[in-house]
């Protein structure tokens, strides 16, 4: 069949269940989807989805053809990563993913370097907490975070740079009501700990949760309570202070990741270069070595 373009679609709603999820994870608009899976339909003949208030779901016709259908993509993907093992050029597209902090707090500076050495690299920075798929040419390369004592996928491959510590932070001069007890400011799923309280600090019985870092960093600078920062993120802001008797969490490792098929590519190597090392001379504060927070104001 010809039609990949429609099948590509096709598999994008079947994936994601919704016409606004493919749109986003193909970069195209809700209606170039609809009109591409309409014309598949038309062309087969028959109806590939049923139009529910959640969003869509398969068909029997529709279910027969999904697996060839992820077949197909997945060929394509394999095609488009061989040949871009290929390119040895220092031009064209690059794809970085990474966390949010990593890129304003580390490596901003080395980004810039490397865009103006590299001008002609058309290099995007995503910065996200959520861990995008390099198999599938989401990105070409992917500085992450691997939790606990985990490893990266063996179809990756990377390269460890350093611990990635955390310790729990406070207003270095508290606002407001000093009497008032201090909240745990906690993210998505964080329980506080069970194991450490701040020594001579009163903590309130309800934590305060945020969705995102930022949000959180904000209102621990505010004085509204403690939480638990990267070390790197927390050490340098010169508003916090650890909390008393704060231990350093060996929360997980930061490793350098690329696709097998893509990483001798000219312009993955030298962004890789570049990342390693910048990393190598910063991760003393990623595992909250250097410059330290003093506690004795919080």
């Amino acid at each position: 069949m010809d039609h990949w373009d429609e099948l590509r679609m096709f598999f994008a709603v079947a994936e994601g269940g919704t016409v606004r999820a493919a749109a986003e994870a193909l970069d195209l608009n809700h209606a170039t989807v609809l009109r591409g899976v309409a014309r598949l339909e038309q062309r087969l003949k028959t109806k590939l989805f049923e139009k529910l208030p959640s969003g869509y779901r398969l068909t029997s016709a529709g279910a027969d053809i999904v697996d060839l259908a992820a077949q197909m993509s997945e060929a394509s993907t394999k095609i488009e990563g061989r040949i871009f093992a290929r390119d040895q050029s220092v031009s064209g597209p690059l794809r970085l993913t990474l966390p949010v902090s990593f890129a304003t707090d580390l490596l901003m500076e080395t980004l810039t370097e490397f865009r103006s050495a590299y001008p002609d690299i058309a290099l995007e920075i995503i910065g996200t907490g959520t861990v995008a798929n390099l198999s599938n040419r989401e990105a070409d390369v992917a500085l992450r975070v691997v939790l606990g004592n985990g490893s990266p996928p063996e179809s990756l491959y990377g390269s460890r740079l350093c611990g990635f510590h955390t310790a729990f932070y406070g207003c270095r001069d508290r606002h407001g009501d000093v009497s008032s007890c201090l909240a745990w400011l906690l993210g998505p799923g964080e329980v506080a700990p069970s194991d450490w309280v701040p020594e001579d600090i009163e903590m309130a019985a309800t934590p305060v949760r945020f969705s995102e870092m930022r949000s959180r960093l904000q209102a621990t600078r505010a004085g509204m309570g403690i939480t638990s920062l990267p070390c790197f993120v927390g050490d340098a802001d010169l508003s916090l202070s650890r909390a008393p008797g704060s231990p350093v969490i060996h929360t997980g490792d930061v490793w350098l990741l690329t696709h097998v098929d893509t990483r001798q590519t000219l312009r993955v190597r030298l962004l890789c270069d570049r990342i390693r090392d910048t990393m190598r001379t910063v991760s003393a504060r990623v595992e909250g070595r250097a410059d330290a927070a003093r506690s004795d104001h919080l």
